[in-house]
This record gives structure tokens, C-alpha cells and sequence, in this order.
């Protein structure tokens, strides 16, 4: 992994609405609450719409900073460790021709103010010049009781 200090405030994240369901796990007939994170990251300042055009300033970056995903449900961290998070990204937008999104991973990590709580956590480690846009899906699935504040069928559609 490789941290870039001063990235941090350059990750503006636009989630898209979450989507809540109770599903069946096929092998075990259990219920399991999936949830369904969705949107976009732009690493570097947006780009600025004009009526003559797009102005932006492109710059080389190695991007690796993890964030946590503004929208997460507050899980139980003792179950967190126990979920099952699938993330998948994709390049959006590029204002130049190279780019490498060489990993993405997301997970539950326990909040270091109350260790009871677990939030989901993104990192994409790419190589390329920002601004960079970059789309996400993250499902997560995790046993009905494991969000905080939220009876197993709370939120579900």
C-alpha cells in the first residue's frame, strides 16, 4: 500500500443511493443483509465546467490514500470481521491518456474513537495525473444484526 500525505484532501467522494436488501445465502438458507455502495471519487479538484469547455490543471500523482465511504452504515466491528465485501472500480474520467488503476480493496475498519464500530473503508491505488475520476460498486454482506442502530430488517427495500 502507499500513502500519499496531503492526498486526503484532494478525495472528493459523490455516492450514488444505497441500496439495502435481506437476501437467502444459497449454501446455508440463512438471511444475510446485503448493501449495495455505489458513486464516484474524484482524486485531485474536479475539473470546472465553463460554456467555452472543461478547465482543469492535470498533475502526476501516485494515488494510494484509503477514505471511508461518507454514506456506511455503522457496523459491529465484532462482526465486521466476518463480512464478506466484494468493491469493483473503474476509470471515469481522465483529463490524460495514461493511467493504471493497479488495485482497489475495501473493508470494514474499526473506528479508533469507539471500538465497537466498524466503517467501510476504500482504497485505490492507481498511477496516472489528477484530477482522475473513478467509479465504485461495493456490496457487503453481513449477517441481519450487524448494523448498529438498525433492527436486522431496518433500511431493507
Amino acid at each position: 500500500m502507499s500513502y500519499s500525505p496531503g492526498m486526503s484532501d484532494l478525495i472528493q467522494v459523490e455516492p450514488q443511493p444505497r441500496l439495502d436488501t435481506l437476501v437467502v445465502d444459497a449454501v446455508t438458507g440463512e438471511q444475510r443483509r446485503r448493501t449495495e455502495y455505489s458513486g464516484t471519487v474524484w482524486f485531485g479538484h474536479r475539473p470546472e465546467a465553463t460554456r467555452f469547455g472543461v478547465v482543469t490543471r492535470t498533475q502526476a500523482a501516485n494515488i494510494g490514500t484509503p477514505f471511508f465511504l461518507p454514506d456506511s452504515l455503522p457496523y459491529r466491528a465484532d462482526i465486521a470481521a466476518h463480512a464478506l465485501v466484494v468493491c469493483n472500480v473503474a476509470l471515469r474520467a481522465a483529463a490524460e491518456e495514461i493511467h493504471h488503476i493497479l488495485d482497489a480493496r475495501a473493508g470494514m475498519v474499526t473506528d479508533p474513537r469507539n471500538p465497537a464500530v466498524a466503517w467501510l473503508q476504500l482504497q485505490v491505488v492507481a498511477n496516472g495525473y489528477i484530477p482522475l475520476a473513478v467509479g465504485y460498486r461495493i456490496d457487503v454482506l453481513v449477517a441481519p444484526g450487524a448494523v448498529l442502530g438498525l433492527g436486522p430488517q431496518a433500511g431493507t427495500s
